[in-house]
């Protein structure tokens, strides 16, 4: 076994006694349980000539099942590629077009794929725990790999980027960088074996993937897997099972302000948020309401998860806190190293990143070290503080604009229930500030509004900053982890401006 599928064993033999895995249905498991299903999983596999270096594509919802399926698959030697569980037909069947899947595992509502069966069998679905049953797909004339151990180095989970500024690249993770990325977290949140966490967030993504999951399994701690994070059962779920942690985005943090529930009772450690900014206005608030640490970090998939996180005893709001585990360098256009408070792109180097994408993208690094195309500084603490995307960055007749600091200006107005500031052509300057604003209540008359918005902008914004567009809208293009797609929205504003 590799280190990472001995120790995610040794959790389940440690705990055999011990609840450690709660479904949907809020139903506990012991790691005697868990095992035992781990197994009937692992021998499936195997009977079904799954090996060493087979793909096998999972497209499933939060659950028990998918924690030990995977773990069954690294057991052998198989290679896990996640997917969005709602993926369509078009979708599934450009992947397997490209990458010849030895086995599809999805959820057993997903509507029939007619393409598959003239590729793969539709075996008799498997029933699983007390969750709902999965159905497997295995390749027709599939050629048996035997199961072997795995290497360190050997390829475990294939994930795509989330491609909020670009085509979504896919980042291949070994088990020795999943157990590297793992233990940052628990090294920087402290975790131990009396923690307990939800899983909300998706794991077809990389944070609940290893945030929650495998930092929460290595330190021995009890996951609970609920399908997707639940406005109105939030605060009542955290006080009743008694939760410690949970791993949040900002867009869940912003849903939690405007509703009117409060935690009964806590045993909260922290929340932490990532996935995407969090406007310094929002942190502001949530604290004065909740008095719940909450706790920015920042992360990506091609580092398998966390980069920084703030200490649990010193977060310093506006900053994603100290670099954990991880080489980092700023540097400005020229590949050339920036000093203190200086603003430059963001390279990565260590045990848990990547060297290389699956696809080739070599202008992705320089000299070894992966640039991450975020915008940030180091401070005298050694903080970290991100000042956007480098495509996002808007540039106005030369001066450059950050979205970020217009958006945390704008979103102090109540009547705002989200907004995201992007860059939209213009014949004289290049670009415009363009503001596009979720209001709470719709209205056919936004005059008092945007006296509102133009108001606070010129006494709060340098000229250069403010918007010239406000478009209203009922919602923004959002991947399935919250964060909002700014190319996509950028892309529809430029035409819905070309077609009035």
């Amino acid at each position: 076994m590799s280190e990472l599928t001995e120790r995610l064993q040794q959790q389940l033999i440690a705990g055999a006694t011990r609840p450690l895995m709660q479904d949907a249905n809020q139903h506990w498991y012991t790691g005697s349980e868990l095992n035992l299903e781990k197994n009937v999983w692992k021998n499936y596999w195997k009977n079904k000539g799954i090996g060493y270096n087979d793909i096998v594509l999972v497209g499933l919802t939060n659950s028990v099942t998918y924690s030990l399926v995977i773990q069954s698959l690294w057991e052998i030697g198989a290679i896990v590629q996640t997917i969005n569980p709602v993926a369509n037909e078009i979708q599934i069947s450009e992947l397997e077009d490209q990458y010849h899947y030895s086995a599809i595992i999805l959820n057993s509502d997903t509507q029939e794929l007619k393409f598959l069966n003239d590729i793969f069998t539709n075996q008799p679905r498997l029933t699983t725990l007390h969750e709902s049953e999965v159905q497997i797909f295995i390749r027709n004339k599939h050629i048996a790999h035997l199961a072997d151990t795995p290497m360190e180095d050997q390829l475990a989970l294939i994930m795509h980027t989330s491609g909020t500024t670009g085509k979504p690249k896919r980042v291949g993770l070994t088990h020795q960088q999943l157990l590297a990325g793992a233990f940052n977290v628990i090294d920087s949140e402290e975790l131990t074996d009396q923690d307990r966490t939800f899983i909300l967030m998706p794991m077809f993504h990389i944070n609940a993937m290893v945030i929650s999951n495998l930092a929460t399994r290595l330190s021995h701690g009890q996951l609970l897997f609920r399908p997707k994070f639940s406005a109105h059962l939030f605060w009542k779920e955290v006080s009743s099972e008694k939760v410690t942690w949970v791993s949040l985005t900002p867009a869940i943090v912003a849903i939690l302000l405007q509703r009117e529930e409060q935690p009964a009772t806590n045993d909260l450690r922290f929340l932490r948020t990532a996935s995407a900014p969090l406007l310094p206005s929002i942190h502001r608030e949530f604290k004065q309401r909740f008095g719940i640490p909450l706790i920015e970090s920042y992360g990506m998939t091609e580092a398998a998860s966390q980069i920084a996180q703030n200490p649990l005893d010193n977060p310093i709001q506006n900053t994603v806190g100290k670099v954990v585990g991880t080489q980092i360098k700023i540097l400005d256009s020229n590949y050339d190293e920036l000093g203190l408070n200086q603003v430059g792109e963001i390279a990565l180097k260590g045990e848990s990143v990547i060297s290389n994408y699956l696809d080739p993208q070599p202008e992705a690094f320089h000299d070894g070290w992966l640039l991450t195309g975020d915008l940030g500084s180091l401070d005298e603490k050694g903080y970290l503080h991100i000042a956007g995307r480098i495509k996002e960055m808007i540039i106005r007749g030369g001066e450059n604009v950050n979205p970020l600091a217009v958006e945390d200006c704008l979103n102090n107005l109540n009547f705002i229930k989200e907004l995201a500031v992007i860059g939209t052509p213009d014949l004289i300057y290049g670009e415009t500030v363009t503001a596009v604003i979720v209001p709470k209540k719709l209205s056919h008359d936004h005059r008092h509004q945007l006296a509102l918005l133009n108001e606070l902008a010129n006494e709060q914004l340098l000229p250069v900053e403010r918007p010239t567009k406000y478009i209203f809208s009922t919602q923004l293009p959002k991947n399935a982890t919250g964060k909002i797609q700014r190319t996509l929205l950028a892309q529809e504003v430029t035409q819905q401006l070309k077609e009035a």
